[in-house]
């Protein structure tokens, strides 16, 4: 039984564990991630405020410019 246990307990003397690149793998992640969340805020898939919604409604013709101007100082608090 102790014969089974030493020849066990050598079997990994060789495996020098993860090495120097396991930061990687969760860096790559973090990067493709961020990269997905920077693209989503910056295209307005994510946090689309109302001046920018505002906007659009304005250059679509949906708003006059007397109505898109007073909506725009509420907005910014100007009222």
């Amino acid at each position: 039984m102790t014969h089974l246990l030493l020849a066990s307990s050598h079997v990994h003397d060789r495996d020098w564990g993860p090495g120097p690149w396991w930061p990687l793998i969760p860096l790559f992640w973090l990067l493709v991630i961020g990269t997905v969340v920077f693209f989503a805020r910056r295209n307005g898939w994510i946090g689309r405020s109302g001046i920018r919604t505002l906007d659009d409604r304005f250059a679509r013709g949906e708003i006059d410019a007397d109505e898109y101007r007073a909506r725009k100082d509420v907005l910014k608090g100007k009222s």
